[in-house]
Parts: C-alpha cells; structure tokens; sequence
C-alpha cells in the first residue's frame, strides 16, 4: 500500500496543477464564415472537453492583447472550435482576423467548469484511493487464502498418510483373521471327512435279510 502511495500522490497533484493553470489557451484560424459570423478554430487544448455550447469567451491578437472580442462556443470537436462573433464587424477591424491567425482565448464558463471538474476529479482520486487500499485487502486475503489451502493440504495429508498406515494394517489384520479362519475351516472339514469315513466303516445295519423282488407283484416280494 505504501509503495503506491507515491504514485497516488503524484496523481493528485498533477491534476491540481492541471486545473490550476488559467483558462487561456489559443487556437489558429482554420476557417471564416463572414456571413454566418463564424469562425472555426483548429485547437491543441487538453481541457477543450470542458467547453460547452453558449459558453461566453474572448479572444485577441497576442500582438494586441488589449483589443478583445466577444464570442460564443456553436459547436467543439477533438480537434475543432466553431464560434459564433456577434460583434463580427468591429472584431475584423481590431483583431485582424484572417485564415492562418493565431488566437488567444480566455472564458470564466470554462474557469468555472474546471473548478467543477477538480472537485470531481479530487471526489474520483479519493473513491481510487478508497477502491484501491480495498483492492489491496482483498488481494491480501487472496494470498492468505491460498497459505491456508497450502496448510490445510499440508495437514490432511499427513492425516491422509496416518489413515492409509492404518487402514492398511486393519486389511492386513482381517487377512491374517480370513487365513486363521480358513486354516481352521480346513481343519474341521477334514476331520469331518475322516469321521464320515468312520461312521461309514462301522454303520451297523438294522437287518441283515435283504428284499428279494423276484416278481413284478411287491405282495410276491420276501426277504432272504
């Protein structure tokens, strides 16, 4: 924040010197409408913009500052002044008014306008100033957003590490248990198998005759 103090700074105080040059600039002669009593100036005047339609100005010959004429702003471009001069006769004769002449103008509308502007431009640095020190906390948190998702990242990874050591022991542990288990059931079946085979060796029958079905009657049948 500090470091864009300067710059801020410097801002302010050239617009301050800006607007606290007086309201004189000049124009040269581009055109001259004799009946319409007009005269297009071709202007080089930063401040230009700060003219409006109606605004009142007077302009001399820099030889004969002292012979002034009154004019009217008709219309501004970027790069054009077309002023409307009441008193076009007498402004001829006095100013020497011709194609080519170099003018010096001077208006209070546009002194008043630039005072209007620096309060706007001083109100337009003070809101900069406000937006840009937000600007800066914001980027703060940012930058602290993204130590904190490099922290937290950092710590459940660890955890990560932990939990995996463990859920690989319990696997471990539950294949140990499935191995017992199997063992065991292995075991058991064998030993089953071997008693089967037991009982089957020593099954005493109930009867030792035998069903002898000689006929196709079973009430023919006997044992033997």
């Amino acid at each position: 924040m500090l470091r864009k103090m300067p710059f801020i700074f410097a801002l302010l105080l050239f617009s301050m010197g800006a607007f606290s040059q007086p309201s004189v600039f000049s124009g040269r002669v581009s055109k001259i409408n004799k009946k319409a009593k007009l005269l297009r100036l071709k202007i080089d005047f930063a401040n230009a913009k700060y003219l409006k339609d109606q605004d009142r100005l007077e302009f001399w010959n820099e030889s004969y500052p002292e012979k002034r004429c009154l004019a009217y702003v008709e219309a501004r471009s970027s790069e054009y002044l077309l002023l409307k001069v009441p008193q076009y006769i007498s402004c001829v004769n006095d100013v020497y008014l011709t194609v080519g002449s170099l003018l010096m103008l001077s208006s209070s509308d546009l002194k008043k306008s630039l005072m209007v502007g620096e309060e706007l431009v001083d109100i337009l640095l003070k809101k900069r100033m406000a937006l840009h020190a937000k600007m800066l906390r914001h980027q703060r948190a940012l930058d602290q957003h993204v130590e904190k998702m490099d922290a937290v990242n950092k710590r459940y990874e660890v955890l990560r590490q932990k939990l995996e050591i463990e859920w690989q022991k319990e696997l471990a542990l539950l294949e140990e248990d499935k191995t017992e288990v199997y063992m065991s059931y292995k075991h058991s079946q064998a030993r089953l198998y071997e008693l089967e085979h037991k009982l089957q060796k020593y099954r005493i029958e109930d009867e030792n005759l035998t069903e002898d079905r000689w006929s196709l009657d079973p009430k023919l049948y006997f044992k033997k």
